[in-house]
């Protein structure tokens, strides 16, 4: 018989994941979210994004699983109510010194430690709000975890998506004179190893094909493998009324719409620091469609045929809002 794993439990009510594929928008749309009343500052995490290809490859049980990610919890609302590992660095999209309860967290610095802190947790009933990466894709799984969660789910026009993958991870890519390996401590992903190289996890079993492909082929890979699996996922997951949906130009260019929509749907409201989060996170602003019309020549020239053809295949469907 396996362990019964557990844990104390302080999870509030509600937990709000801002999940997406890498780049999607989500550190667009989280810090406005997390400027709405009764709300945690929102914050980057590793843990659900690791364990879930584990528990989906059947390497842990979930019951080991959801205690792992219910010490996170605990241990992460307990330090956010004392401003212990809170982040300060100002140029940081989720630091505190851009959060609605700044002068709270400096106060709360001088606060002691002690079991008080956790009937002032439950008392104050706030919403954590964590960003995710392709939680949408194993949600089947993550469900059985049985926690209390919604989620918001955002996607961007592939073409904007991938190019701005490629653009933001340029560094890591290996080049001719360089096998190609993940063997870098700032990328935070689960890897597999095959014949003494590091690759993201995506690629078990495809291991010979993905090191096939070129650089940005790579990131269409991901992206196709992601996008597939939610939609999948998506398809046959019961509880379909966790799921908000939002898409990029919707709310980047429509933004005050947008809000009014993701309030009525968690029951949320608007605080004084909203219009400032807008102004901090440049909302709304503008689509450069002639610009996209230039990344898909890019893109192109890049990738082989199969791949490119599917990309031109998948954005009309998010244009014309099909895509789930």
């Amino acid at each position: 018989m396996s362990e019964q794993w557990s844990s104390p439990n302080l999870l509030p009510k509600k937990i709000l994941f801002v999940d997406g594929i890498t780049r999607s928008g989500k550190s667009m749309v989280a810090p406005v979210v997390s400027s709405y009343k009764k709300t945690y500052t929102f914050q980057h995490q590793a843990i659900v994004d690791n364990l879930m290809p584990l528990i989906k490859k059947g390497s842990i049980s979930h019951n080991a699983a959801k205690s792992i990610i219910t010490f996170y919890f605990n241990q992460n609302l307990y330090n956010l109510n004392i401003s212990r590992q809170i982040n300060l660095r100002p140029d940081d999209n989720s630091s505190v010194l851009n959060d609605k309860d700044y002068q709270l967290f400096k106060k709360n610095l001088k606060k002691k430690e002690g079991d008080y802190v956790i009937s002032e947790i439950k008392k104050r009933n706030y919403l954590p709000i964590y960003l995710t990466h392709d939680l949408l894709a194993m949600i089947n799984d993550f469900e059985k975890l049985k926690f209390p969660y919604q989620i918001i789910y955002t996607y961007r026009h592939p073409i904007d998506n991938i190019f701005s993958l490629i653009k933001r991870y340029e560094k890591v890519k290996a080049n001719n004179k360089l096998k190609y390996n993940y063997n870098n401590p700032r990328i935070y992903g689960m890897m597999i190893k095959k014949n003494n190289i590091l690759m993201p996890y995506f690629a078990a079993g495809k291991e010979k094909y993905f090191l096939s492909l070129n650089h940005a082929e790579k990131y269409v890979f991901y992206y196709l493998d992601s996008l597939k699996n939610a939609i999948s996922n998506y398809k046959n997951f019961s509880k379909k009324k966790k799921i908000f949906f939002l898409r990029y130009d919707d709310f980047a260019t429509d933004t005050n719409k947008e809000l009014k929509k993701i309030s009525k749907f968690f029951n949320l409201k608007i605080s004084n620091f909203t219009k400032k989060s807008l102004r901090l996170n440049k909302l709304p602003r503008k689509i450069d469609i002639h610009y996209r019309e230039e990344k898909k020549k890019i893109l192109q020239k890049m990738l082989k045929k199969e791949y490119y053809n599917e990309l031109i295949k998948i954005s009309k469907k998010y244009e014309n809002k099909s895509l789930f």
